[in-house]
């Protein structure tokens, strides 16, 4: 397992996002297929030359980019939209464009609970 380990932190962050989506799509293929149906697909790509898996590969699709993906497409209308923002913006209706910046407000620490040890004085 740590061999494994070790390869994915070698791996680059395109390849990681590519594995990610590789194990989502071999996962939704193994839940639609049989045994049978997945070693007969498995044989005949083995059977191939490398030529015609080059262009299955060629055919594929351009590789992820970036950070990691998402194994399967998430809708639009789940997105959360982004507000623009904007650090002139007004802050109030009075043409003031300064950004309002947070007070800083104290924050109560906990005090510690008196311990029961004996104190030390000096020369005792």
């Amino acid at each position: 397992m740590h061999s494994r380990m070790n390869e994915w932190v070698a791996m680059s962050a395109a390849q990681r996002a590519q594995a990610r989506l590789n194990f989502g799509a071999a996962t939704e293929l193994s839940k639609q297929l049989t045994a049978e149906e997945k070693l007969a697909k498995w044989q005949a790509y083995q059977a191939l030359s490398s030529v015609e898996k080059q262009k299955l590969l060629e055919k594929s699709g351009p590789r992820a980019s970036g950070a990691a993906l998402a194994a399967r497409p998430v809708a639009s209308q789940k997105l959360a939209g982004i507000l623009p923002h904007s650090i002139n913006a007004p802050v109030r209706g009075d043409g003031n464009t300064k950004a309002a910046v947070p007070a800083l407000v104290p924050v109560p620490v906990p005090v510690p609970p008196v311990s029961n040890l004996p104190l030390l004085t000096p020369g005792g």
